[in-house]
């Protein structure tokens, strides 16, 4: 190994295991709303029925449709974004998939009537993801320092 390489892997904090387990979890749901999303983009007329009943937004017509689906596709790959910014342990990670899922409950509240169950998802996830990221310099040294010791000890 060389020593720029050595350098790396001892300068760079292990992963938690709650945010690993709870990135994979965000990624499922922001990827699969995206892909939702998108294909609202691409086909608006076969989509809007589905999406009509999941946000109740009750005969919208088909070009607000398309600036909707454009619009919850941009707010959900920013999440997608910050969930990848969390996986690579970067705070900024966290404030912008935070943004984008309050964006998204206010967006839902004011074109349709808010969802119960939209609101407990993605709070409890940024409750979660605030429980699980390592925003503190102590508990980032602390994960630093056992990352170097496993290393050295390998």
């Amino acid at each position: 190994m060389t020593t720029a390489e050595e350098k790396k892997n001892k300068t760079r904090p292990k992963r938690p295991f709650f945010l690993s387990i709870m990135c994979v979890v965000g990624f499922t749901y922001t990827i699969l709303f995206s892909l939702l999303f998108l294909l609202g983009i691409l086909y608006s007329t076969g989509i809007s029925g589905i999406l009509d009943r999941y946000l109740q937004l009750y005969d919208l017509p088909r070009m607000n449709f398309f600036f909707l689906s454009l619009g919850l596709f941009l707010i959900f790959f920013s999440a997608f974004i910050g969930v990848l910014l969390m996986w690579k342990l970067q705070k900024l990670g966290f404030y912008i998939y935070t943004a984008s899922a309050i964006i998204f409950l206010l967006l839902e509240g004011i074109i349709a009537q808010p969802f119960l169950p939209d609101i407990i998802i993605h709070l409890l996830l940024i409750i979660l993801f605030l429980i699980a990221f390592p925003f503190g310099k102590k508990r980032r040294a602390r994960l630093t320092a056992k990352n170097i010791l496993r290393i050295s000890k390998g």
